[in-house]
């Protein structure tokens, strides 16, 4: 994954210079606190794309410092106060770089002050005073902007400056991606329907809409031989249940067709009306075969979700690892664990074990569609966050949660399966049931969930706030909270 891009605005006020501060008893000063800022670089270096144009303590310094950022195209402004400075550092820096996320550091160079202490240990450690002092004009002059506390030997701190770092590249990132609706909002699920407006602005993709005749028309000049060839691949991997080869082929040709208009759209994600009527009359079933050409360049979400399109782009940028789009089927009270899957078409590299996945006929449309083709699967095990992403009233809200992934073993005993049906997870919440259920029902809030398999709710919070989104995060009882 590509490094994100963040320009060190390193401070230190003029002030020191005019009173004498790098002279005398103060001459090793500079040097300190030159020190101090090649550790900061340092300790960055390894995980950003650093832009430092080097410590900043005039005007002209300024002036040049944001210059570079400008050519540069930095996804983060880092300020930091290596020792207290004068506020227009960050005044200039705001009217010149209004776009860039702002993350303000409370630096210190100690983790633990020295036993005594002198006038140039005092001014070495005196970066609070410049950051609380320029919060005052950012919050006065409407600057959305996070915040990191501690020295650069705290990896709690480097940590965080690289996850809000990671956060503002792919919010700059969204701003650059399309999204396909095909072929319109679901209108039994009024929930997910968007503002495109307000998506493009808040956000940052393009819709494109996809007419069911387009994507049929993709898949009827597929030829023969290359569905043939992807029917022997699936029968070679995969066990066949239940579906004869017409019916294969039939689901094959849908499937891959899916994967034509992704790349003749050039999607990053695609909301699928996969119960649009249109669709059915058309192909006889809906795509749910797995193709991988269709999941290394985009992600899906089914009932034309664009909200859980995106939310599912954004877990598949934060961690490069394939996203799973659920909703939550039931719950198990005794054992505080929820049951979520979804039908549709996935990515199978979320499969527990692939050797076995079934291909059986769509279990929702059994009766009225029985030449149909899904893949059965139950998603690996290991620590898992949810992400809700909707267009509520005033703003998009995102919803966060986090829990545990079951093994099959733990779900329903060794060699079955919990659930004989739609592709599922199986999760152990970390939060009581109740309180999960009653904060997220409260908040108003589609039924869709984007799971990926790592912990990323700190990144999703600070995406959150540099996207300006509403954020409910329900995971840790004492951690759960609205913002």
């Amino acid at each position: 994954m590509e490094k994100p891009k963040v320009g060190l605005l390193l401070l230190s006020g003029e002030w020191f210079s005019q009173i004498g501060a790098n002279k005398g008893c103060y001459k090793n000063l500079p040097d300190l606190i030159e020190k101090d800022a090649q550790e900061i670089n340092k300790s960055l270096g390894e995980y950003l794309d650093i832009v430092n144009p080097g410590i900043v303590n005039s005007r002209e310094k300024l002036n040049h410092a944001l210059k570079k950022f400008k050519e540069e195209n930095i996804n983060l402004l880092l300020i930091c106060y290596l020792i207290w400075g004068e506020d227009y550092f960050v005044i200039e820096a705001l009217k010149e770089l209004p776009e860039i996320p702002l993350l303000l550091w409370c630096y210190s160079p100690f983790q633990q002050l020295p036993r005594t202490m002198n006038m140039v240990d005092l001014f070495r450690s005196s970066g609070p005073v410049g950051a609380v002092q320029a919060s005052g004009p950012l919050k006065r002059m409407g600057k959305n902007f996070g915040f990191v506390f501690g020295s650069h030997q705290n990896k709690e701190t480097i940590k965080k400056i690289v996850d809000y770092s990671q956060a503002a590249k792919l919010a700059a990132g969204l701003k650059k991606t399309t999204i396909g609706i095909l072929p319109s909002e679901c209108n039994q699920m009024s929930g997910t329907f968007v503002d495109e407006f307000r998506l493009r602005k808040e956000l940052g993709p393009e819709i494109k809409y996809i007419s069911v005749n387009e994507y049929h028309l993709l898949a009827q000049k597929i030829p023969e031989e290359i569905i043939k060839r992807y029917v022997k691949e699936l029968k070679n991997s995969y066990k066949i249940c239940g579906v004869n080869d017409k019916s294969l082929f039939k689901s094959a040709r849908a499937s891959l067709g899916l994967a034509k208009v992704v790349e003749k759209f050039n999607l990053d994600a695609l909301a699928l009306q996969d119960l649009d009527e249109e669709l059915h009359q058309v192909f006889g079933l809906r795509p749910c075969l797995y193709v991988p050409s269709l999941f290394e360049k985009a992600v899906v979400s089914m009932e034309a979700d664009v909200g859980a399109a995106v939310a599912l782009l954004i877990l598949k940028k934060l961690t490069g690892k394939p996203p799973m789009y659920t909703e939550i089927f039931t719950f198990d009270e005794k054992e505080n664990t929820i049951l979520a899957g979804h039908a549709g078409i996935h990515n199978l590299n979320l499969a527990a074990d692939k050797s076995k996945i079934k291909i059986t006929p769509d279990k929702e449309y059994t009766e009225s569609e029985p030449e149909s083709a899904w893949m059965q699967f139950i998603a690996k095990p290991g620590k898992v966050t949810m992400l809700s992403l909707f267009c509520d009233v005033e703003r998009f809200k995102m919803v966060i949660s986090s829990g545990d992934s079951l093994p099959a073993s733990r779900q329903a005993g060794p060699g079955k399966e919990k659930l004989d049906g739609s592709p599922h997870i199986y999760i152990k919440l970390k939060i009581p049931l109740k309180e999960f259920f009653e904060r997220i029902v409260k908040t108003g809030m589609t039924q869709h969930w984007a799971i990926v398999h790592e912990d990323v709710v700190d990144k999703l919070e600070y995406l959150a706030e540099i996207l300006g989104l509403e954020k409910v995060s329900v995971g840790d009882p004492k951690g759960s909270h609205y913002d």
